[in-house]
Parts: C-alpha cells; sequence; structure tokens
C-alpha cells in the first residue's frame, strides 16, 4: 500500500506509479514550454510582422486548461496546494488527522461531482458535434481535460486522505 506519494519505492505495484508520476510531469513540463513557445511566436509575429495568428490564442487557450488542471493534480500529490490549516495545527493528535482526513476526503467527493457533471457536459458537447472556430477540433475534446483530472485529483485525495490516516495508526 502507498503511504506517501514522494517516498515511492520503484517496486511492484509501485513502480506503475512512478512510471504515472514520470510522465505526468514531463508531460506538464513540455506541455508548458509548448504554450510559452506558442506565446513567444505569437508576440513577435504581431509586433514584428503585424501578423497575428488567430488559432494561436485559442490553442493557447485549450493548453492552459490542461496545464491548469495537470498542475492542480500534481499539486495534490505533493502536497503543495494552499491549505487554511491554523484551527487544524492547534487541535490535538487525535483530531488533527480526523480532520484532515475528513477534509481531503470532502475535498475527493467535491472533484468527484465536478468529474461527473464536467462529464455530462462533454457528452452534451459529442452530441452537438460542434468544432472550435478556428482549429476546428471538436469541442468535446477541448472539454475533455476537466473531468478527467478531476477524477485524477479526486482520487489523490482520497489517497491522502486514507494513507496518512492509515500511517497514524501503524507504530
Amino acid at each position: 500500500m502507498i503511504l506517501c506519494w514522494k517516498k515511492l519505492k520503484p517496486t511492484g505495484c509501485n513502480r506503475f506509479f512512478v512510471f504515472i508520476h514520470r510522465v505526468e510531469e514531463i508531460t506538464l513540463v513540455w506541455t508548458i514550454l509548448i504554450l510559452a513557445l506558442i506565446g513567444f511566436v505569437q508576440v513577435i509575429s504581431r509586433y514584428v510582422f503585424s501578423y497575428s495568428f488567430t488559432w494561436f490564442e485559442e490553442l493557447g487557450r485549450y493548453i492552459g486548461v490542461f496545464v491548469a488542471f495537470s498542475g492542480a493534480s500534481i499539486g495534490v500529490r505533493t502536497g503543495s496546494h494552499f491549505t487554511m490549516d491554523l484551527l487544524v495545527t492547534h487541535m490535538k493528535p487525535p483530531w488533527q488527522g480526523r480532520v484532515r482526513t475528513f477534509t481531503n476526503s470532502l475535498a475527493a467527493g467535491f472533484f468527484f461531482i465536478v468529474a461527473y457533471h464536467s462529464w455530462k457536459i462533454v457528452l452534451r458537447m459529442h452530441g452537438y458535434e460542434t468544432t472550435s472556430p478556428t482549429l476546428q477540433i471538436p469541442m468535446y475534446v477541448a472539454y475533455l481535460p476537466i473531468p478527467v483530472f478531476c477524477v485524477f485529483i479526486g482520487i489523490r485525495f482520497l489517497i491522502t486522505a486514507f494513507a496518512k490516516d492509515m500511517k497514524r495508526q501503524t507504530p
């Protein structure tokens, strides 16, 4: 069982998670680099050559959504999301762990609800067969990262909640 995201050892089932984490991080880094390159080319083409690519702005917007949700998923895994834990840190140890488990479980439930409703929107967009204005890609493709990464975020919140709870119970 995985008790901590940061200390995964490459044995058994954990190799799969290490591989997934690595692919996710590499994908995020390259996606951010592509987004920066797109922005740079757009600025150069607009101000130096007085020509603007309309599809660059749309692609940048879709990549930005992908980066935001992917980064949020990694943030849950690494514990780098901001928290308001002033009251929790001043609680006695058994209550501190219970409240953290509860809040992580609540956050997981929220993201599963968002994933469900955004999946319904993706299916609706697929049924409408609409395409994006300049790239002409199906709009459901643009909306697809939202439910996918919300499921990842929800799973990671659940694992964080119960892995830390189990870690507290083991001597």
